[in-house]
């Protein structure tokens, strides 16, 4: 036994059993399976969300209806009133008034007496031709209680008050001076118009807010910032990522989707979910996705208080 042991010793030396790449090989098997496997439930609820908002976002209030099948404002307003809002709108070719809650700067009525204040002025309307020396200065976006629904430009010249019904291109004018005058008045009470001090104001307390929470947050955690990415795929996700988003802004300015507080939320909610996804997939070793989360609620609250002050 002794001699045969000396024999293979000699054969085999001192050389390792395993070569290099096997070892490689089985070291790297090792580390692969101490690896966390990556989770599909987070993408899967990340897409589910995005898409989500998207459909509320396209069934929100410019694809509203209008039930008014070509009636006239006049046998529109025999019916009760439900809510009326109000915004301040020169343009000719846009509308800014709409469903209350939906859309930003606007007036909403609901009393009783504003609701047959405009019952009884559109009553009063009569059919005429349209003249020069009107002015837009009004949307006026009026739902009645049998659910139909009209879109009215508000003309003004001097402090005569004239509509026109946008679904029709119909031109009336309220010929009763009193009534005009009671109306006119309504609309230009507590005029909510947004300044660009209020949004600035609003702006630069929002990215105070998100730089101090990321700092508490790094420092709680001990979440460094370098490396900023954490591989190649991380750094490409987050630039297409940030083109999108770009993209969207620009149609959303196009389109002048910016008065619409369902695309407004929408697009936030998009932007943070898709910032928590990329940073829980490509650093949650590191806790990067905390700081995302914090800035999600942040932006929650921030949301909640611009609508109620704004709208």
């Amino acid at each position: 036994m002794t001699s045969f042991k000396n024999k293979l010793d000699k054969e085999l030396g001192e050389a390792p059993r395993f070569s290099q790449q096997l070892q490689e090989r089985i070291l790297h098997n090792v580390v692969q399976q101490n690896k966390q496997p990556r989770r599909w439930q987070y993408p899967m609820v990340f897409i589910g969300a995005v898409v989500t908002i998207l459909f509320l976002i396209v069934i929100g209030p410019w694809k509203q209806v209008d039930l008014s099948k070509h009636a006239t404002i006049i046998e529109l307003a025999q019916h009760e009133v439900k809510q009326f809002t109000s915004a301040y709108n020169w343009e000719e070719d846009t509308f800014k008034a709409g469903r209350t809650g939906w859309i930003l700067g606007q007036q909403s009525y609901k009393n009783d007496s504003d609701t047959k204040l405009i019952a009884n002025t559109l009553q009063k309307a009569v059919i005429s031709k349209k003249d020069d020396d009107y002015y837009a200065y009004r949307d006026v976006w009026v739902e009645f209680d049998n659910r139909q629904v009209v879109q009215l430009k508000m003309y003004l010249s001097d402090e005569q008050l004239a509509f026109s019904d946008r679904h029709t291109n119909i031109f009336y004018k309220v010929e009763d001076a009193d009534t005009a005058s009671a109306f006119i008045a309504l609309t230009r009470k507590d005029d909510k118009d947004i300044s660009f001090g209020e949004m600035f104001t609003f702006l630069i307390i929002a990215l105070f807010l998100g730089l101090l929470i990321e700092i508490v947050i790094r420092k709680k955690f001990s979440i460094s910032k370098e490396p900023k990415y954490i591989n190649t795929g991380h750094q490409r996700t987050t630039y297409i990522v940030k083109f999108i988003e770009g993209a969207i802004l620009i149609l959303m300015n196009l389109y002048g989707w910016f008065i619409y507080i369902a695309a407004i939320c929408g697009f936030l909610a998009v932007a943070m979910i898709s910032s928590i996804a990329i940073d829980y997939y490509y650093g949650r070793e590191e806790k990067r996705h905390y700081i995302s989360n914090g800035l999600f609620i942040m932006s929650l609250v921030l949301i909640i208080v611009f609508i109620i002050y704004f709208s």
